[in-house]
């Protein structure tokens, strides 16, 4: 029954189930060790970059917090109710000045007061009799922009308030009906923070209404509160001015760089590698690669003295020039070259060609994978750069996408910086570099392979 058994797995090639092959201990502790080691760095790798998503759709108070927490916490639209019927009663005529101050006091003064809350958007309600007769409502974000604009002062007084009433009022959405037909706007869950409400109302503010109550519910829009003030935040830098206007600074700039590098990096490469000896094409390879074990850093203040003598600064020529030299492209542009088939070059020199048609008609269209690869290396290190274009501009209309970045985050360490704002365009910042990664990886891919190998 064996010697039929090995003969039919010797005619079908029948392999042994891999359950009957023993695996020693040592072995079973290195690969436990190996997956252990594998799913601790992929924990750090995934950490910050969950973090920094998450707090795309972070307020403040959860960016903030310490330990941090992976996912937002719901922004809410809170509603504050008072009570006028006593207003009503006893004083009639004062009663549209009362309901327009409580309103305003309410709508402003709240979300002022109370820093802490998951601030989405805020309402107000007047009731007389138990009816609706004024309401107001505004978003976080309308808040945030008029806050400022209203009051340039940290803290709201009643008194300033009543100074901007109209314009409060105006921004708000105040209306009125004494007939009692408005609609509740709010819902009839008490929130958490009517205690410090109306602790709020008997000392900081004394509206001439009586506090009912202090509702909450969820408002979902404003988890895109961070993307909103991160596309409009530039306009209270320079009139008229969005993140378009920096995302315009950043591509002109990588898209000249990457020109460039096609064109100065590649000519130089095929030079090296087509028109020169051999000698003299070594002689000036190993001069590329000496120029990059100098560090960046040292040739810094002569590059930035020479900048400023041509008169580049502030200007985006001022990114693009120093960028121009790339030994590495051009090391990597000649690995390809020297791998490719002489006899083609040889080929279009006998018809006629010259050196530069060769180029442009043999050399070109057989790279094109290592054109995406040196494409790919100088799209990242233009569009991440950050250094060089903030020590040159410093005029904000020619920021590049991460000067703007940093500067949403509060320059150098302030204390008033919007890190949800500062993440939000980080995450924009990110999505080009995905898109090309996503629509070039094959190329990519390609060229990496085939410039380490040698003809």
């Amino acid at each position: 029954m064996s010697t039929l058994k090995k003969l039919y797995r010797n005619v079908f090639r029948v392999r042994a189930p891999v359950s009957h092959i023993r695996i020693s201990r040592a072995d079973k502790a290195y690969s436990i060790f190996c997956y252990a080691i594998s799913t601790i760095w992929v924990l750090f790798v995934l950490f910050p970059i969950v973090w920094l998503i998450g707090s795309t759709f972070k307020d403040p108070v959860d960016v903030m917090k310490m330990p941090p927490d992976l996912l937002p916490s719901a922004p809410l639209q809170y509603t504050v109710r008072l009570d006028f019927t006593d207003i009503a009663k006893q004083h009639p005529d004062q009663l549209t000045q009362a309901i327009q101050q409580g309103l305003a006091y309410a709508t402003w003064r709240v979300p002022d007061y109370l820093a802490a809350i998951h601030f989405g958007a805020i309402s107000a309600e007047a009731y007389v009799d138990g009816k609706i007769v004024a309401e107001t409502y505004i978003n976080g974000i309308t808040y945030n922009d008029n806050r400022g604009i209203l009051w340039k002062t940290q803290r709201i007084s009643d008194n300033l308030v009543n100074r901007q009433l109209k314009q409060a009022l105006a921004v708000s959405n105040f209306r009125m009906d004494m007939n009692g037909s408005l609609p509740p706007s709010g819902s009839s869950e008490t929130s958490d923070y009517t205690t410090q409400v109306a602790a709020m109302f008997g000392s900081v503010t004394k509206p001439q209404g009586r506090l009912m109550s202090v509702t909450e519910q969820p408002y979902l829009l404003g988890i895109f509160t961070n993307f909103v003030n991160a596309w409009k935040e530039p306009g209270l830098v320079i009139k008229g001015m969005t993140y378009a206007g920096y995302l315009a600074n950043s591509t002109t700039i990588t898209m000249a760089a990457i020109a460039l590098q096609f064109i100065f990096s590649g000519l130089a490469a095929y030079a090296l590698s087509r028109i020169l000896s051999q000698r003299w094409s070594r002689i000036w390879t190993i001069f590329f690669l000496v120029t990059l074990m100098v560090p960046g850093i040292t040739t810094l203040i002569p590059m930035f003295s020479m900048v400023g003598s041509m008169g580049l600064n502030n200007t985006l020529l001022a990114v693009i020039v120093p960028g121009i030299p790339g030994a590495f492209s051009i090391y990597l542009f000649k690995g390809f070259f020297d791998a490719l088939p002489g006899e083609l070059f040889d080929a279009a020199r006998i018809d006629g060609a010259s050196e530069f048609q060769t180029f442009t008609r043999v050399a070109i269209p057989m790279s094109k994978n290592v054109f995406a690869v040196i494409g790919l290396m100088t799209f990242l290190g233009s569009w991440n750069d950050f250094f060089w274009p903030f020590l040159v501009l410093q005029r904000p209309n020619v920021w590049t996408f991460p000067v703007a970045i940093y500067m949403a985050a509060g320059g150098s360490g302030s204390a008033n910086a919007d890190y949800g704002v500062a993440m939000a365009s980080a995450v924009i910042a990110a999505i080009p570099t995905v898109l090309v990664f996503a629509t070039f990886s094959r190329s990519i891919q390609q060229g990496l392979v085939w410039s380490g190998l040698k003809g």
